[in-house]
């Protein structure tokens, strides 16, 4: 690429070569080192691209290889410039579009954000914009070790900024910490552990608090797994105080879950019809064009569009956007479902509550799906067999705490 834009500037000749020893004449200019390329045996002779400064170069091993040079083409910014000398106005034309260009490359068209998980792309534009950085901004008016240190400052999250432009583009990359940056308060308020649901308790560990079950025993919801209260007995083995506690454990049980949908008699489908559309939007700042054919007949149009910024050279973004827009006809009708779109329904359905179980941790033993059929269409009805923790804190008031602890407060005769 860097080789034919400097032959293009240079200018070129298209030669033809002909003589008595041709190859003799191709060996001395690789001697000299004097470049040749794109060579070719045509018309009884060889055709080849010779620079404007390596052609002046080759008269000395013209005579010496006794061959003939003839000239078929000239090429490159020299000869175009001397063609179109007396063109004023295109000479006009050119220049104005280089200024134009220069005009263009003072400002920032494209702003780009790297390694942000947390942040959102939108969420950091609309920062920059309220720090006066957007669209259209004049690069120098941009500080980007001002604009690394504000961010740093406005979000904590962010531990490292690199914010540097390169042409017409804006680019910011930054690392989040990975780490929390403070740690959350551990709630120690006194409570129970209930039951989430109904089930058989096939598991437990209790870290804290008295359990009221084991391990085999079938619990409803609502009721008392762990108990909040441990008891503290003196020398004589006799009660003297309960100490309310945050009560923690780990109980797993055997539960069962359904869910019931509905499926109805007839389903919406799209079908095209093979008619097309194609169109261009451009957009230039806050104006744009659209051309696209019109539509005909009376069936909906589904489009589509992809959006490219123009750019020159890398990083030398224009404040120009094509479109490129492409449509589809197609007809939208009812018809009952087949067995076959049944049962994919159904098993989609029954998936999809599986995934949702999966997120959650919880351990699938078993599964069904019926599929029922009724008037107004069929009802998909599944099962579950689960095995899931179960417990959930319920934390009780302060008037709840038993006798023995109020007379503990009140009697300080009491034993410890």
């Amino acid at each position: 690429m860097k080789d034919a834009i400097k032959h293009y500037c240079e200018g070129y000749l298209r030669i033809q070569l002909k003589g008595f020893s041709p190859e003799r004449f191709l060996n001395l200019c690789m001697s000299r080192q004097i470049v040749i390329w794109d060579l070719c045996y045509q018309d009884s002779g060889y055709q080849f691209l010779i620079s404007i400064k390596d052609y002046r170069r080759v008269r000395p091993l013209v005579k010496k290889a006794q061959v003939r040079l003839k000239i078929l083409g000239r090429f490159g910014l020299p000869f175009f410039l001397y063609r179109n000398r007396r063109r004023k106005l295109y000479a006009a034309g050119v220049i104005s579009f280089f200024l134009v260009l220069f005009c263009m490359s003072q400002f920032i068209w494209d702003i780009s954000i790297e390694g942000n998980y947390r942040f959102t792309d939108d969420t950091l534009i609309h920062y920059l914009d309220t720090r006066g950085i957007r669209y259209g901004q004049l690069r120098s008016g941009i500080d980007c070790d001002v604009l690394e240190e504000n961010i740093r400052s406005d979000y904590p999250e962010i531990i490292w900024v690199s914010a540097r432009i390169s042409g017409t583009r804006l680019m910011i990359k930054v690392k989040e910490n990975e780490v929390i940056g403070s740690i959350p308060q551990k709630d120690s308020s006194p409570r129970n552990l209930v039951a989430e649901k109904s089930g058989t308790i096939t598991r437990m560990v209790v870290r804290r608090g008295k359990a009221l079950v084991r391990v085999g025993d079938s619990v409803e919801e609502g009721e008392i797994l762990v108990r909040g209260m441990v008891p503290i007995y003196n020398d004589a083995e006799e009660l003297v105080r309960e100490q309310p506690v945050r009560a923690d454990a780990d109980i797993y049980a055997v539960t069962s879950e359904g869910y019931q949908e509905k499926i109805p008699l007839l389903a919406l489908s799209r079908a095209e019809t093979g008619k097309k559309r194609q169109g261009v939007r451009l957009r230039f700042g806050g104006f744009s064009f659209l051309w696209i054919l019109p539509a005909w007949g009376e069936n909906p149009w589904a489009m589509t569009s992809k959006s490219t910024q123009a750019a020159i050279l890398g990083d030398f973004y224009l404040p120009l956007w094509v479109d490129r827009i492409s449509a589809r006809e197609y007809q939208v009708y009812e018809h009952f479902l087949t067995k076959e779109e049944l049962e994919q329904k159904s098993n989609e359905i029954h998936q999809k509550k599986m995934e949702n179980l999966k997120q959650k941790g919880v351990q699938i033993l078993e599964n069904s799906v019926k599929i029922l059929e009724e008037d107004s269409g069929w009802t998909v009805r599944g099962e579950f067999l689960l095995e899931e923790k179960i417990g959930i804190g319920s934390p009780f008031a302060a008037e709840s705490v038993p006798e023995t602890e109020a007379a503990q407060q009140t009697d300080p005769s009491m034993p410890e």
